[in-house]
């Protein structure tokens, strides 16, 4: 969940050391870019973001692990169960409106007092929606377990503090990723002081949950800090229901888009759950804490390139295509590297991390880490439809890759357990992301652009 940051300084002094961070990759992926101003500003961003993430995993992978240890198997489960519930509903406080809102920021600049103030009052709106129906379905699913619904509660409360999410899509608008870096730092940092006195006080886990909800609320404070900060910030937000009908209007495939994208990856924790209990799903819950951390990549490069490529789309459509290949390359063998070393030494990276009490999660990470090039393609892809205007391409996608899950997950998951919620990952996502593009004659060429990009062969 992104975030802002508490100190701005001038891009070219910190353009240096973000890029030594960001190393080849930042400098690669400026390349496949673009050349020149854009091209620097693509780098510098992207070493901000590497950057932080290298810091933030530096800090949080001791910490994490040893409180993944401390909660154990069963504990976890129950916590992840939760985290689950909410996020399933959580797409009522986001709205589908991340994409779409840079994409009018970076049109109408002339709009944006509207424009925030419309987003921000939809997605508060939204996190009362997701907290009412987080914590009655908590209670439906688990009658009599005070803990699960107090868990909901807490989590779902996290809404409220993300709504002001709107701030980093103005940041991203201007290509301004370094001021989003510092606040997630202080917040990672604020949060493993809290997370390490937890554990060392043995704090129950209705306590847990309250820390891990803690490092949003820091998060947020510092970019709404940040932002104030930035002399060209608008001011006097405005809410305008033509405004919000408008943003509804464009955005409601990309809403439904997240209820189907949440379906297919939360419903297996459902599920497990709810046959096998907490234990099988704190099993399941590991790997996913270790392929979470990876499907955080493409995230970070989709921010830096996204308003570059949009404006490549409204300048040139050959250019385009041309730089959003180089993105899917870059990604799609990143990811395949990544998926054949971490299945490899899955065994030896559970018992080093997590202890021979987790050693059932080795299979499940070997299986699961494989989705990684599938969902990076997915996530890149997401830039070609919203800048060609079809939207309802992505809901399609992801209703199948959902039902998919659902269906999959339902047959393999009583025989199977864990393994089989991390098979039906896989084929649900490859399915949805990209083998359903040759489906289709409007996206075939998209679909090609996805195999070549498995080829060992520099995009030109």
């Amino acid at each position: 969940m992104s975030r802002g940051d508490a100190t701005p300084r001038r891009p070219d002094a910190d353009a240096a050391p973000a890029a030594a961070a960001g190393g080849w990759l930042g400098g690669m992926l400026a390349h496949l870019i673009d050349v020149g101003p854009e091209g620097a500003r693509i780098r510098r961003n992207f070493g901000f973001l590497l950057s932080d993430r290298v810091v933030r995993l530096a800090v949080s992978l001791v910490v994490n692990v040893w409180l993944v240890r401390y909660l154990g198997v069963d504990r976890l489960g129950l916590l992840s169960f939760a985290q689950s519930l909410v996020v399933l509903f959580a797409v009522f406080a986001q709205l589908g409106l991340e994409t779409i809102l840079v994409r009018d920021l970076v049109r109408r600049p002339h709009d944006e007092r509207e424009l925030l103030g419309t987003a921000l009052g939809l997605r508060l709106s939204g996190a009362v929606l997701t907290l009412a129906c987080a914590v009655t379905t908590a209670m439906l699913m688990r009658p009599g377990d005070r803990s699960t619904t107090v868990l909901a509660l807490i989590f779902s409360s996290m809404a409220f503090s993300q709504s002001l999410d709107v701030l980093e899509y103005w940041f991203q608008s201007r290509s301004r990723i370094g001021p989003l870096v510092i606040a997630r730092m202080c917040a990672s940092l604020v949060a493993a002081v809290l997370k390490v006195t937890a554990i060392l006080v043995r704090a129950p886990l209705e306590v847990i949950a309250l820390v891990l909800a803690t490092e949003f609320a820091v998060s947020t404070l510092a970019l709404v800090v940040a932002f104030r900060r930035q002399p060209d910030a608008p001011r006097g937000w405005r809410f305008r229901r033509d405004q919000a009908r408008r943003l509804l209007g464009d955005a409601w495939p990309l809403f439904l888009n997240g209820i189907a994208v949440v379906v297919s990856v939360r419903v297996d924790q459902m599920i497990l759950t709810a046959i096998h209990g907490p234990h099988e799903n704190g099993i399941y819950a590991a790997s996913q804490r270790l392929t979470e951390v990876i499907y955080y990549i493409p995230v970070a490069v989709l921010a830096a390139a996204n308003p570059a490529l949009l404006r490549a789309h409204q300048q040139d459509a050959a250019a385009y295509t041309r730089r959003l290949q180089r993105v899917f390359s870059a990604l799609a063998l990143g990811g395949l590297a990544i998926a054949i070393g971490v299945s490899a030494l899955a065994p030896w990276i559970v018992r080093l991390l997590f202890g021979d009490g987790f050693a059932r999660t080795a299979p499940v990470l070997a299986i699961q880490v494989w989705t990684a090039p599938m969902l990076f393609l997915g996530v890149v892809q997401t830039n070609w439809f919203i800048a060609h205007d079809r939207q309802r391409g992505l809901l399609l996608r992801s209703a199948v890759a959902a039902a998919l899950s659902v269906a999959l997950n339902l047959a393999l998951v009583p025989a199977l357990g864990a393994r089989g919620a991390a098979i039906t990952t896989l084929v649900s996502q490859t399915c949805g992301h990209v083998l359903l593009n040759a489906c289709f004659r409007e996206t075939r060429g998209l679909f090609r652009m996805q195999a070549r990009a498995f080829l060992p062969v520099p995009p030109r």
